[in-house]
């Protein structure tokens, strides 16, 4: 009968009003912790690693086809 919102909001002020009957109350959602952060950084860290290697690879490449250039012999 009662949506989602008009759960919380009934909730709220059974609350606020010092309502004892906990079968009413919806349970609160759990606070975000620390170890998604942390996840979020690693991954964070790995794409940055990768990127740092992608782009010495390429540099190392075009310094060797460079190299190559100027050192083979024109027939």
């Amino acid at each position: 009968m009662w949506t989602g919102r008009a759960k919380r909001w009934l909730a709220r002020l059974q609350e606020s009003q010092g309502d004892v009957n906990t079968r009413s109350r919806l349970p609160r959602k759990p606070e975000p912790e620390g170890p998604t952060v942390k996840k979020l950084l690693v991954i964070l860290l790995l794409g940055l690693s990768a990127f740092a290697v992608w782009r010495k690879v390429k540099a190392d490449r075009a310094e060797l086809d460079l190299w190559t250039e100027a050192t083979t012999a024109d027939d």
